[in-house]
Formats: C-alpha cells, structure tokens, sequence
C-alpha cells in the first residue's frame, strides 16, 4: 500500500472534516480544482484495503481521482470505520451518512451535490457498489445522523475489481485455478468474517444483506465497473456475476463492464492513462452532459 499523499502539493483543500460525532474516524477531505468558481461536481472517493486497513488518502486509493481536479471536479476522500472498530452494515452506515453530509452542507462547500460520483478500488468499489443501491435501503441509515430527510442517492459508480457475494469468492478462485493452498476468503479471520464479525460460513442472512446484488432496483445510478481476470484476490466472477444479475433484472443500460486481461488485484494498467481517459468519459457523460 502506498503512503499518503502530501497534501501541500494542493493549494485548494479541506482537511479532516467531521462528518459524525459518533466516531473519530468519521471524517472527508474536500480538494478542490485550481480553477474555476464552482459550484463544483464532485468524485467522492473511497479506499480500500479489505474492510480493515487504508486511509482517505492513500495514494493508490486516491490518486486516480485527484486527476478530476484539472477536469473541474471537487474531490471529497472519506474515511469509514474499519473492521477492527466496526462491524457491518456500521461501515456502510457511515458512507450513507457521509453521502448525505455533502449534499446537506453542499452550500458552505461549494459543491454541486445534483452531479456527483462515487469510486473506490476492491473494498472500496464494494462501497461504491453499495452507495449506488442503497438509498432506499433503511438498513444502512444511521439513527444518529441529523441530515435522514437527506436523499442519499449519488449519479454514477465507479468500481474497480470490488467484492460482491463473499460466499463466492474462494470457489470462484478454485474455478480459475488462483486459489492458495489453504482458505482465503472462507477463513474464519478473513477480511470479509471480519467484516461481517462472523466467520462467513456461519453468517447465514447476514451474506444475503452484504450482497450489493440484493439491493439492485430499477432507479439504479449508471456504473463502470472493470476487473482484470488474474485477479488472485478478488475474483473476476465477482463482477461479472454482479453485471449479469443486473441485466438480468432488465437494467442492461444501467452498467459497463470491462474484463482486462492478465492483470491481477490493483494493477497499474487501471491507472493508465487510456484506462483513466475511459473512466473519465463515463463520468463527463454523467456529470457534464
């Protein structure tokens, strides 16, 4: 994992913003374009790092989305509470909460909250997967958080190589022939039991309320989601499973997915700039018309 940034680099920020009182980690970082009076559209960012390790301003988890700011877009970084502070649906309360944080205080922000995307990397994409569901899901409302007249809904996802069905994942490796010689995601500490604070084959409903894929419904924002098929981590079934129970549902234009070939978890071919140029078009067709 790389270190943080350094956010000298960037005359135009916001650092460490409470979004919640009930945690000390419940707080964003606001990094604003150069030029331009706004208000701005914004990318709100979300790291990775297996629901138990990252930061906000990680610089694989960040730096994607910091080349936003030369196109005109405000970057909102947010930090969650990770698995050894919270357990799910907690973490993904607090994206909820976040979320409507921004839109609530958009004015003294500077943003314009009506043109805004979410992205994240492996956990993170899962958080952004789950930021484009879950606005009418009350399990992910927080009930300390003073803005739920707030809609939570965002414009677009962007999700790189994200976990879906937990369950899956290690008999997806073994069909690709990537899996260990011993349990990686069925283990009891792994990051995903963790997650959820129980091993994943005892957690019973609780695979079915962590699944993005139960909360997919028909007023689903747009999403680009890429995986590469070496991934050794997160299997590439985890996506393509997630984008055909989509199409399945009849919502075949609410979704782009791309397979790359012969790239594993968190390779540095997303971040090319071909790749960023893609992802980039998808979000100034939703942003910018």
């Amino acid at each position: 994992m790389r270190p943080l940034i350094d956010t000298s680099k960037y005359e135009n920020t916001l650092l460490n913003i409470s979004y919640g009182d009930v945690s000390e980690t419940l707080k964003l970082d606001i990094f604003y374009p150069e030029e331009g009076d706004g208000p701005f559209p914004v990318i709100v960012s979300i790291h990775g790092g297996a629901f138990k390790k990252g930061d906000k301003l990680n610089g694989e988890m960040i730096e994607p989305m910091l080349h936003g700011l030369a196109k005109g877009y405000a970057v909102v970084a947010v930090n969650y509470r990770l698995s050894d502070e919270a357990k799910f649906p907690i973490p993904v309360k607090d994206i909820k909460r976040a979320i409507r944080f921004i839109k609530a205080n958009r004015n003294q922000y500077n943003l314009d909250t009506n043109r805004m995307v979410v992205w994240g990397g492996s956990a993170g994409a899962y958080m952004a997967l789950m930021a484009g569901l879950f606005e009418d899901a009350e399990l992910f409302d927080d009930e300390n958080d003073p803005n739920l007249d707030v809609k939570a809904n965002v414009q677009g996802v962007v999700a790189w190589f994200p976990p879906v069905n937990f369950s899956n994942m290690d008999k997806q490796l073994e069909e690709s022939g990537l899996l260990r010689n011993y349990p990686d995601h069925d283990a009891d500490d792994s990051p995903e039991s963790l997650f959820l604070g129980k091993p994943l084959t005892a957690a019973g409903l609780l695979l079915d309320r962590s699944n993005p894929e139960t909360y997919i419904h028909p007023d689903m924002p747009p999403m680009f989601i890429q995986h590469g098929r070496a991934d050794k981590i997160v299997p590439y079934q985890q996506s393509r499973d997630f984008v055909q129970k989509v199409k399945q549902a009849g919502l075949e234009e609410k979704v782009h997915f791309e397979i790359i070939e012969d790239v594993d978890h968190g390779d540095e071919k997303f971040e090319t700039s071909e790749n960023l140029d893609k992802v980039y078009a998808f979000i100034n067709r939703l942003l910018k018309g």
